[in-house]
């Protein structure tokens, strides 16, 4: 075999990689489930439940949109953003809440109805990123 031969050979093997990479879906890495938020009180930080499996290690942008109701529907209320390197034997803490969540304490929600939505924003080391979004439950901030 000539070098050129080899040379287009191995370019061959890298793209056929990198093709069957992209087609794999985000449950390969990250499988995300039901997001619940409970009610709570205002100045208390609401507690949450939420189940993953974390597959492979991957990096990943988050965002955290709290979106409160609105006379005419649902309005972003504040936006949380970071990135995380996730890996299979990362454990969510004890006491999962909001300020966790968002990375933010304390989050101040004033007496209203409330939902999360979240983006997590999945860049395997081949391949092209992908996305994952889960919308909580309505839940409710209490005077």
């Amino acid at each position: 075999m000539t070098w050129g031969k080899f040379i287009i050979a191995a370019w061959g093997v890298v793209l056929a990689l990198s093709l069957m990479t992209s087609a794999l879906p985000t449950s390969w890495w990250f499988q995300a489930g039901e997001v619940r938020v409970a009610d709570a009180s205002a100045g208390e930080c609401p507690e949450m439940q939420f189940d993953r499996e974390i597959n492979r290690p991957f990096k990943a942008e988050w965002t955290v949109t709290i979106m409160a109701r609105a006379s005419y529907g649902w309005a972003t209320f504040r936006t949380y953003r970071g990135a995380n390197d996730y890996r299979p034997e990362n454990q969510l803490p004890d006491k999962l809440d909001l300020c966790w969540w968002t990375w933010a304490d304390p989050l101040h929600l004033p007496p209203g109805e409330y939902r999360v939505n979240t983006l997590w924003r999945i860049h395997p080391t081949q391949g092209r990123a992908r996305e994952v979004r889960r919308t909580s439950n309505t839940f409710e901030v209490t005077p």
